[in-house]
């Protein structure tokens, strides 16, 4: 009877040590078209929107499967792409991100910096928020 009551504990604990994994399934997918419209620094308070003085805006075109994502697009002045990742909790990891970067403003810039920093994302039908800076700061996109 001792020796059942070990197999059934063993199973168990087997069992629940497998449900720790990262890389679960979200409910969540970032598919579609989106463009940059604000920088918030959730410290300080202050929020810095778009300026109208950029010669084209920032467009993210977000691709996944609730787990993997490629990322394409461009920014104020170059192409970008890369790759993605989105673990439980809304945790988000940006695994590889690059492009040309010649003659980028400050508004691109700091999305090179953003973009590498990645640590969550909020969802919210045609917005979408990714945090970074270990969610001391976040981006807000429109969807397109």
């Amino acid at each position: 009877m001792k020796s059942k009551i070990n197999y059934i504990l063993i199973l168990l604990f087997s069992l629940t040590a497998c449900n720790k994994d990262n890389t679960t399934t979200t409910s969540d997918t970032l598919n579609g078209k989106w463009k940059l419209v604000k920088y918030y620094n959730l410290t300080t308070g202050t929020i810095e929107s778009e300026p109208s003085n950029i010669s084209r805006s920032i467009i993210l075109e977000l691709s996944d499967n609730r787990i993997q994502g490629n990322i394409s697009g461009h920014t104020v002045t170059n192409s970008v792409s890369g790759e993605y990742e989105l673990l439980k909790d809304n945790k988000m990891k940006t695994l590889s991100f690059g492009g040309t970067k010649i003659g980028e403003p400050n508004w691109g810039d700091k999305f090179w910096d953003a973009i590498h920093a990645t640590s969550s994302y909020e969802r919210q039908s045609d917005k979408l928020y990714i945090y970074f800076n270990a969610d001391m700061e976040k981006m807000e996109f429109k969807k397109l």
